[in-house]
């Protein structure tokens, strides 16, 4: 059974068409959801926001106001952790023609009384985005909280003048208080992009029944010269079936480890620190596909169309999985929400459902359910597969 194994992972690895798709392929598709997706979370992020500052004798005349805004950012946005890059001009006029040339959300004077105004950029006023209008949020809330604080000081002043002598009270208008408190729900902080990596190492993963299928193809008597022979010799069937769907597990179990390190140590995708149990869920989900694939080659259609069977059930089965954008994420989600069973016998949602739990959980229980839901999807191929190819007699070979 040794050498017939060594046989088999020899025939399969000279199969260019096969390593193709199952190495190449996935490295190629992996390669480009990053340079796709990476900056996914990011455009979420706030950056240091371009602002305007009209630094004139108005503005040196309101010091508080000054402060607050030099304590928010530096000049040119040196600070990367400034919630504000500032640029200072001297006058209106030149905040007006600086705006109209680059890309700020607005500018900032003093006027005459003291009273910060704030002149948004018509064509942020006007966008659509998202992220701008919060943005643009942001500045306003920071001058209104501002206004509020010194209208407040102003009356106090007039009215009890006494408490501002008083540091304790003092200390109170500027302190913030905080009465939340930020709790992650999650083991890692959620990620848009991780699903589409998620998805695609899936889609990888059951792409690897090409490999069941070649060993069953060049197995069987009527489908290869080397099936043929085998066919006329005096071993059991069943003793040369084992080694060949082994080798054939072995190489997809490969394969595949190839695009889990390319994913995880060449781009730095996480998979909440346990990479142990990832490799243990490559080693199922690959032996779910070599024994699905092995399934298809075991049925009497024709070479040709059991190839594309299978890329049609990879390629359909990645649907559910979010691999092909947002919509198809929602088309998941309903199924999985309304139609459970069906997600639960597609291989490739249960296994980027597996990394998410793996990444999202502290605990193991929702990983071992899949694992599990795996195990029986490979003993069901296999003892079908088995059926198949139970007592096969050919007219002639």
């Amino acid at each position: 059974m040794f050498t017939t194994f060594i046989y088999n992972l020899k025939v399969l690895i000279r199969d260019k068409s096969v390593l193709l798709w199952a190495v190449a392929f996935p490295l190629i598709l992996i390669t480009l959801f990053y340079l796709i997706f990476s900056k996914l979370d990011a455009i979420y992020e706030v950056d240091p926001m371009p602002i305007i500052v009209v630094e004139d004798a108005n503005y040196a005349q309101a010091p508080e106001f000054s402060s607050l805004i030099d304590q928010l950012g530096k000049s040119g946005g040196e600070d990367s952790n400034a919630l504000l890059a500032l640029t200072a001009v001297s006058s209106e006029s030149e905040a007006r023609n600086t705006m109209a040339e680059g890309d700020y959300l607005g500018f900032i004077l003093v006027d005459s009384t003291g009273q910060p105004k704030y002149f948004m950029n018509s064509r942020e006023a006007t966008s659509l985005d998202t992220i701008a209008s919060i943005k643009q949020g942001i500045v306003l809330g920071i001058l209104d909280r501002y206004t509020q604080n010194a209208d407040m000081v102003q009356s106090i002043a007039q009215t009890n003048p006494g408490l501002l002598a008083d540091p304790v009270f003092l200390q109170s208008l500027t302190d913030q208080q905080s009465y939340t408190e930020p709790v992650s729900l999650t083991a890692n902080p959620p990620s848009d992009a991780m699903r589409y990596y998620y998805a695609v190492l899936a889609f990888s993963t059951l792409m690897m029944m090409s490999f069941g299928l070649s060993a069953i193809n060049f197995w069987k008597a009527n489908t290869s010269q080397l099936g043929a022979r085998r066919a006329l010799g005096g071993q059991p069937w069943v003793r040369s079936l084992a080694p060949t769907l082994l080798a054939a597990w072995i190489l997809s179990f490969v394969c595949v480890m190839v695009g889990f390190v390319y994913l995880r140590f060449g781009f730095g995708v996480s998979f909440g620190g346990k990479e142990g149990a990832v490799i243990g869920l490559l080693a199922v989900g690959s032996l779910v596909a070599t024994l699905l694939g092995g399934l298809i080659g075991a049925t009497p259609l024709a070479a040709g169309l059991k190839s594309g069977v299978s890329a049609f059930i990879t390629t359909f089965l990645s649907v559910f999985a979010g691999l092909y954008g947002p919509g198809t994420q929602r088309l998941g989600d309903y199924v999985a929400n309304n139609l459970p069973a069906l997600s639960i016998i597609n291989p490739v949602r249960q296994v980027a459902d597996a990394f998410y739990s793996l990444y999202f959980y502290d605990g193991y229980g929702r990983f071992a359910e899949i694992l599990l839901t795996l195990v029986v999807m490979a003993a069901v191929f296999f003892i079908a597969s088995l059926l198949l190819m139970r007592r096969q007699r050919y007219k002639a070979l």
